[in-house]
Formats: C-alpha cells, sequence, structure tokens
C-alpha cells in the first residue's frame, strides 16, 4: 500500500554521507548539519503529472577535529516511490544523481561538485516528475489528483498549485490557500510533516448500462465513470452484473427496489470504512481507489438499507459479511481480515451499539472491522440461514416474540420496507427466537452498552415468564401488548401485563370447560380480545359477558330438559320450540354474536315460563270445544226431532 511506503519514505526523509578527512588519517563519520528545503508541487492534470521541485540549502555544520576536517560529498534524499526523471543541479549546472531502493524506500543520492567543508553552504535543486498511474493514492487527472506531498531536510517549507476550478481537500497536515497556492509556512519537523492533497473539479461522466433479472424484479443498472476513467466503468459495470444475483441470494430477500439503480464514481470523503457516504438507496457512490470489495458492500445495501436495517453496527456487519460471501464467489480479493484489523485497533474498542458518525478515523475503522468479524463469528456459530431466517422475519413483519415456526413471507413487499426496522435489541430478540440459543454472553462482550447490559437479568426473568404464558396460553399464544412489551425491554410492564393475562387464562380455562359441558363453542372474539388486550380491563369486560350467556344459557338448558308437569307438555304441544331457540342461541353465540344469543335464550325462557299457562288455556279451550260441540250436537238433534215429527 502506499499508505505504508510513504510511512517508511517518510522516517527517511534525508540522510546525509559525512566523511571526516585528514591529511594522514583515514575518513571518519559525523553527522552535524542542516538542510532548508523549498518543495513545489506544480500540478499539471491536463498533461497527467506533476512536476516537483525541491530547493536545497545545505550547511555542513560540523566542526573539524583536531587533525582532521569534514567534508560532504553526497546528499541522499527519501522522494516518492513513482518519481521519474529525477535531476538535480547547482548553481553551475546539472549534478550526477543516482535512485535506488534502500528498504524499500526509494532514495535520491546526489553527488557535490566539490567536497563540502565545515561551515560551507551548497544551494542544490533536485526536480522529478509524477505521473498518473493506476495507484489510487497517486492519480493526476482532469477529473481528480490525488497525491502525497511532504518536506525535506531539517526544515522545510511546502507549495502546492492547481489550475483553478478545482474544489481541494486536504488530509493530514494543513496547506493554506495563499494567492491561489497551498501553503504549509515553515516545518519545524519535516519528518513529521504529511499532507495527502485531493482536488476534484466537476466532472463528465460516461456512463455504462446493464439489466439484470432478479427474483423481485429487474435491476436496471447504470454505472457513471469520470469521463477520463472509463475502465473503472467497465469493471464496475461487470463486477456488479454478476453480484446482483449473488447478493439476492445470499441476503435471501428478493431485490427490494423500483426503478434504475446508479453507482457513480466519486472520491473518498471517508478513508477509515468503505468509502461511503450514507447506505441504501437506488443511487450510491462508490469511490474510485476504493477496490472491488467496497462495490459488493455497497450494493449490499440496497437490501440492507436504513429502513430495514436501524443500528449502524448490524447494517455495516451484514453488508460486509454478505460481500465477503459473494467475493469468495467472484473471486474478489478482501480489503482486510476483519478479525486482524479489530486486533490492530484494539485500543479503539467500544461496544458496536454506541457507534456513532462522529466516532472519527480510528474509530470508523475499528467499528468497520469489528462489525463485519462479529457478524463472521456469529454466522459461524449459528449459521448463516439463522441470520438470513431473522431478516426474511422482519422484512415480513414477523416480530421476535412471535413463534419461531411463522412462516415469512416469500415475497414481502415490494418496498423491502418493514413497519419496524431491525435495532441490537429486535435481532438479539430474533435470533435466540430463531435458534432456540442463549445469545447474550457475546452481545455483552462486543455489542451491547452498560444500560442494555444491566437490562439482562430482568430480560432473562421475562422471558422465562413468557415461555411460561406462552405454555399456558396453548395456540392462543401471547398477547400483543405483552408482546410489544418485550420487543421494547420494557421488561417491568411485561412482567405486569403477563401476571394479569396469566389470572385471565384460568378463568377463560374455566369458561371453556363450562362451555364444553354445556356444548358451546368459544367465539373467536374471546380470542381476539386476548390478542389485543392480555389481561387487561376490555379482556375482563368480554369474558365476564360471554360469561353472563353462558350461565344464561345453562341455567335455561336445565329448566328446558327438566321435567315438566302435565300442563306444560300440553303447553309446549305443536308450539315455539325452546330447544330450537337454544341451538340458535348456541349458533349466534359461536359467531360472536352475544346480544343475538341473549335475545334467543330470553325466547326460549319465555316459552317454558309460558308453557303451563298455555298448557290450561289449551284444555279450557279444548274443553269449551267439546262443550260447544256437545251443544251444538244436541240443538241438530232436537231440530231434527221436531222436522219428523212434523211430518
Amino acid at each position: 500500500m502506499i499508505g505504508r511506503r510513504v510511512a517508511r519514505s517518510f522516517l527517511a526523509l534525508v540522510t546525509v554521507a559525512i566523511t571526516l578527512v585528514s591529511p594522514a588519517a583515514g575518513p571518519a563519520r559525523a553527522a552535524e548539519y542542516t538542510l532548508e528545503s523549498q518543495a513545489t508541487y506544480d500540478v499539471r492534470p491536463a498533461e497527467g503529472r506533476i512536476a516537483v521541485t525541491v530547493a536545497l540549502s545545505f550547511t555542513n555544520t560540523t566542526p573539524d577535529p583536531e587533525g582532521q576536517f569534514s567534508v560532504f560529498e553526497e546528499v541522499r534524499l527519501a522522494i516518492h516511490d513513482d518519481a521519474a526523471d529525477v535531476a538535480a543541479s547547482d548553481d553551475e549546472g546539472e549534478l550526477e544523481v543516482a535512485t535506488d531502493v534502500e528498504d524499500d524506500v526509494n532514495v535520491a543520492t546526489v553527488t557535490l561538485r566539490e567536497e563540502l567543508r565545515y561551515e560551507e553552504t551548497v544551494e542544490l535543486q533536485v526536480r522529478y516528475t509524477l505521473a498518473d498511474s493506476s495507484d489510487p493514492r497517486l492519480r493526476v487527472r482532469p477529473s481528480v489528483v490525488v497525491f502525497p506531498a511532504w518536506g525535506f531536510g531539517t526544515s522545510a517549507e511546502v507549495r502546492v498549485t492547481i489550475p483553478p476550478g478545482y474544489e481541494i481537500r486536504v488530509d493530514g497536515d494543513p496547506l493554506a490557500d495563499e494567492s491561489g497556492a497551498l501553503v504549509s509556512g515553515p516545518i519545524e519537523d519535516p519528518s513529521r510533516w504529511l499532507a495527502l492533497v485531493t482536488a476534484v473539479q466537476p466532472s463528465e461522466y460516461t456512463s455504462f448500462d446493464a439489466t439484470i433479472p432478479l427474483t423481485g424484479g429487474t435491476a436496471d443498472l447504470r454505472v457513471r465513470a469520470f469521463a477520463d476513467d472509463e475502465a473503472w466503468g467497465e469493471r464496475t459495470l461487470a463486477l456488479v452484473s454478476e453480484a446482483l444475483p449473488l447478493i439476492e441470494a445470499e441476503i435471501g430477500l428478493p431485490y427490494p427496489r423500483i426503478g434504475q439503480l446508479v453507482l457513480t464514481e466519486a472520491v473518498t470523503t471517508d478513508a477509515s470504512g468503505f468509502g461511503e457516504e450514507a447506505p441504501g438507496g437506488t443511487e450510491m457512490a462508490i469511490a474510485f481507489d476504493q477496490p472491488p470489495f467496497t462495490a459488493l458492500h455497497q450494493v449490499s445495501h440496497v437490501w440492507l438499507s436504513a429502513e430495514v436495517v436501524e443500528a449502524r453496527w448490524l447494517r455495516e456487519g451484514l453488508a460486509s459479511a454478505v460481500a465477503a460471501a459473494v467475493a469468495a464467489e467472484l473471486e474478489v480479493a478482501l480489503p482486510f481480515d476483519p478479525a486482524a484489523r479489530v486486533a490492530e485497533l484494539a485500543e479503539s474498542a467500544f461496544p458496536l451499539d454506541s457507534w456513532s458518525a462522529d466516532a472519527g478515523p480510528d474509530g470508523e475503522a475499528y467499528g468497520y472491522a469489528a462489525s463485519w468479524a462479529f457478524i463472521a463469528e456469529l454466522e459461524a456459530g449459528v449459521g448463516v440461514d439463522a441470520v438470513r431466517t431473522v431478516l426474511a422475519r422482519v422484512a415480513s413483519g414477523i416480530g421476535p416474540y412471535q413463534p419461531s415456526d411463522v412462516e415469512p413471507d416469500p415475497l414481502p413487499d415490494s418496498t423491502g420496507v418493514p413497519a419496524t426496522p431491525l435495532t441490537t435489541r429486535s435481532f438479539l430478540d430474533q435470533l435466540e427466537t430463531v435458534t432456540g440459543t442463549s445469545l447474550t454472553d457475546p452481545f455483552v462482550a462486543r455489542v451491547l452498552g452498560e444500560a442494555d447490559i444491566a437490562l439482562l437479568p430482568a430480560r432473562a426473568e421475562a422471558r422465562g415468564a413468557f415461555d411460561d404464558l406462552v405454555e399456558t396460553a396453548g395456540s392462543w399464544g401471547a398477547p400483543d401488548p405483552v408482546r410489544g412489551a418485550m420487543t421494547a425491554w420494557q421488561f417491568d410492564d411485561a412482567r405486569t401485563q403477563m401476571a394479569e393475562a396469566a389470572e385471565w387464562l384460568e378463568q377463560r380455562d374455566d369458561l371453556l370447560a363450562q362451555m364444553q359441558r354445556f356444548g358451546l363453542s368459544a367465539p373467536d372474539r374471546l380470542q381476539q380480545v386476548y390478542r389485543s388486550y392480555g389481561g387487561g380491563p376490555e379482556s375482563s369486560a368480554e369474558l365476564d359477558a360471554e360469561r353472563a350467556v353462558v350461565d344464561a344459557y345453562a341455567d335455561t338448558a336445565d329448566e328446558v330438559n327438566g321435567e315438566r308437569s302435565f300442563l306444560e307438555r300440553i303447553g309446549l304441544i305443536g308450539g315455539p320450540d325452546p330447544e330450537g331457540e337454544l341451538n340458535v342461541a348456541n349458533g349466534r353465540f359461536a359467531d360472536g354474536d352475544l346480544r343475538g344469543a341473549i335475545e334467543s335464550i330470553s325466547e326460549a325462557q319465555h316459552i317454558v315460563a309460558s308453557a303451563e299457562t298455555a298448557g290450561i288455556v289449551r284444555i279450557v279451550s279444548a274443553v269449551l270445544v267439546a262443550v260447544l260441540v256437545l251443544v251444538l250436537a244436541v240443538l241438530l238433534v232436537r231440530r231434527r226431532s221436531t222436522y219428523t215429527g212434523r211430518r
């Protein structure tokens, strides 16, 4: 990496060969001198090069020892690795200069025209060219310029000139804008000064398009590359076109977006991670100096957006894990070993759930590496399918405290945006629900903050009570308020609600047993009100209302099925049937029509209550009819007799 080479060169910016000479003695060594430098970096994007000129003022400050004298025969400078056309001169003309790589450092050795004695000074100039290269830290093009600038010697000044029209960013040590140039001012210790200069101007882009068929729909892919970097566009289009189906399969969710997916070549805004500005969406910037892995990581965010995964560490860790799996299939190199990087950045460690945007460069680097490493370890322990199932449950709107056997929708909403995004808490809850395994220890060690860790004992107790409640409730499961309180980690509220629900379920069981004795079917509304309100007042009111119907039904059934007097039996003959009304009441009750059931029960009660009166009325009516018939018969007989006698 150029960063490592720069660091090594930085430690060896200037080395000077010093020889002590006397007429009668061999050479000896010394090391006192001053070397003042003024370095100018003349950036010429149209020519694809930077002209570097270093003006040097070198003074021998090593006193002559007794009987000897000190001389300098050459000056050695650590120059850029990609330096070309290296030349040197003094006031009299060109000097001999040679370059060689020593301990991974590119060294220019300038041979002085004459030996330099004590307190003598020589003015030199070293020149070389930095040309545009494939190295992302040395780019000189009309669209983007990136290069490291440093000073030389024991004191220095640096000046950078860039044509107008560029937006300039300097990382590392500062450069001030002065009359159109960037200047460092005096640098007292050049060995500790380094600036990375980035210059960008509004660019023209060349677009590359492809249409990729996916399970969730067609991805219309467009890659926009700098007009002077078409190779990047072609490489990125080919990579992402091949990766999209693999990413979709690895995440286990269909392509969630409608519209064009646009990837635009950009300049890194954050060198500590994957050069991304914001995750998710169908338009994303990918820095030109990032490795191919970054494109895979970024495109994974189309599925793993902030609307789907709220926790930053989880979103980035999942994106890296997915990208790593796809990279293995595509033979794309990983940018680093996440576990090794975590070890390197141990001093910057923090609970992953506290990772924020202001973590600083080292914190950002740790966050990306640690998140990736943790997800990789988690998948190795519980399996990739478990994590994929969690994502499918979230996309389908299945909460962490719904049963593990609830099947997610294989094709959830096409937007891919769930009602509730995945947080650290819900991820832990979901994963433990899916795997049936306690995972609190690794989360305590690497992820959770102090506040959440303090809640874990209450969580363990509440989860135990929750399991007991679910077992008691049977197929009715846990009510929504309890699941909501558990999901929100409001465990005191959850325990209170579960106690109420458990007490309510005892009363429910008594009522169901009573229903069973009388052949009644529980209406769906009883389960629905339990699901909606648990053991709250609404559920108690429903239980009381249904109990009142059942009690009325039971009392009426006893009356209908009891022994009847002769008059009652007579009264029921040919009239309304109380058993039929009870059957109607049973059906209405099962349908949840409690008012209708009560009306039918009341009608059955009325029929039974009026049966004796009806019997008396019927008997009296029958007697009256009989008497009337007898009277009519007598009258008819008498009329006939009278008629016969007259004849």
